[in-house]
């Protein structure tokens, strides 16, 4: 896809945010799977849930207005992922997992809700105000799943044994 209108990065980067919820979306089972606390689990499904609407608004956006994206290979989400795949391998106390998994999670929906947010700004610079609801909208719903993982992460009992 050629650049040459605001219009056009726009949906490039949309695409991108697209296809980054779609890989989500199939890697997050895997993670509710791995989890042994069941309440990063529960926030994990919320986290599912929340990017599939995400990636259903998207799609949305997507289909009224824009040139759609062809081949759209995310990268940043994908390799965070990895990373967080191959930690989880390496470490062999279910507990860590745990906390592994909210630290990456949280990473990850932050960097969404943030490129978000920074769309729906775009999109209301082109005076697509519905636009820019809907991915602020989006936007919102990621930062209140990282606001869930963040108390997790001060539950003081989730990186130990029980006793």
């Amino acid at each position: 896809m050629h650049v040459q209108t605001t219009q056009d990065l726009f949906a490039l980067r949309l695409g991108d945010s697209h296809s980054s919820a779609c890989f989500m979306a199939r890697h997050i089972p895997s993670l509710v799977s791995a989890a042994a606390n069941k309440n990063v689990r529960k926030v994990l499904n919320q986290y599912l849930d929340v990017v599939r609407d995400n990636a259903d608004r998207t799609e949305v956006v997507l289909s009224a207005g824009t040139e759609p994206t062809t081949g759209c290979n995310p990268k940043a989400v994908p390799a965070m992922v990895d990373e967080l795949f191959d930690m989880i391998d390496r470490i062999q106390e279910p507990l860590l997992v745990d906390v592994a998994i909210v630290l990456s999670s949280n990473e990850i929906g932050s960097f969404e809700a943030h490129r978000l947010r920074l769309l729906a700004d775009v999109a209301g610079m082109m005076g697509q105000d519905r636009t820019k609801d809907a991915l602020q909208e989006s936007s919102e719903r990621l930062r209140a799943i990282c606001d869930q993982f963040g108390e997790i992460m001060q539950d003081k009992n989730l990186a130990k044994r029980p006793n």
